[in-house]
């Protein structure tokens, strides 16, 4: 998610947090589940549009949920499904799991709380868009009560496939990683978790550092028109362009060509894109 303006390289244009808003607890933390208690008290850092962070309020009937991002604009928004979830949901539990939550702007290197002030620390898709990752983890760490968790997942985004590939996948793909480390970050997050980890205090074995992976994926209809519709919207920014551009790896025509197959894979019956995504549980 969106941790500060100057380096979040994905923007906050509609196809990028119609994405964002697209992911649940169930669908990007479902490693972190099995060990939430009923009263936890969580944060979610980098919450981008809280629809992980409502619906993680699920698990918690006793306890409580903050989201925090960077971007005021995208708390905004946050905060307007939060209230329509109070006001309109057709579920008692919704309703009561809203009330458990509230959104802060925040950024990821300066957490606005006391030290230990929450039982679990969580992250989706945020390291991968930081030039100091391992600054960000010990600032989670830092918050998290002794004996709590900090949970990350992160895409490990060069290992993504498509199927049927299309001419210029592969040059999206690296046209996009491209863009990631043109500002220092490591879009290949995923397999450096448990590295990022141990740098950022944590001890080596497995009750301090439990690694597993999951997969981002969208196959067939309509999750394939999701998907690839997504991108090319993403790709017909302007600023995704100029930030393309600038990598030297593509021209004007190629980044046409990429929008365009996106839009023909989008239609595919049997479109799939399958990436995979490291995840971390990190207890003191």
């Amino acid at each position: 998610m969106s941790t500060n303006n100057s380096s979040y390289t994905q923007g906050y244009s509609e196809a990028v947090l119609r994405s964002h808003a697209s992911r649940t607890a169930e669908t990007s933390a479902a490693f972190l589940l099995p060990h939430l208690k009923s009263d936890a008290k969580i944060l979610d850092v980098g919450c981008g549009p809280g629809t992980i962070t409502t619906s993680l309020a699920g698990y918690v009937p006793e306890g409580s949920i903050v989201g925090t991002d960077y971007s005021e604009d995208v708390v905004v928004q946050a905060q307007r499904r939060l209230e329509r979830l109070r006001d309109g949901s057709n579920s008692e539990a919704q309703r009561q799991a809203a009330d458990r939550c509230r959104f802060e702007v925040a950024s990821v290197f300066e957490l606005p709380f006391a030290d230990e002030s929450f039982d679990v620390v969580y992250c989706h898709q945020m390291l991968l868009h930081l030039p100091k990752p391992v600054d960000a983890l010990k600032e989670m760490r830092r918050v998290c009560k002794r004996g709590g968790i900090v949970a990350a997942r992160e895409a490990d985004f060069t290992t993504s496939v498509l199927f049927p590939s299309t001419e210029t996948f592969d040059l999206w793909l690296s046209t996009a990683a491209a863009i990631y480390r043109s500002i220092g970050s490591e879009p290949d997050a995923g397999r450096r978790l448990v590295r990022w980890a141990l740098d950022a205090g944590y001890e080596a074995g497995p009750e301090h550092i439990t690694f597993s992976s999951s997969n981002q994926a969208f196959g067939g209809q309509p999750h394939a028109e999701f998907w690839g519709k997504m991108w090319a919207e993403r790709i017909a920014d302007e600023s995704w362009q100029q930030q393309a551009l600038s990598t030297g790896k593509v021209d004007q025509d190629q980044i046409q060509s990429m929008q365009q197959d996106w839009l023909t894979w989008s239609a595919a019956p049997d479109g799939t894109f399958v990436m995979v995504c490291g995840e971390v549980l990190l207890r003191k």
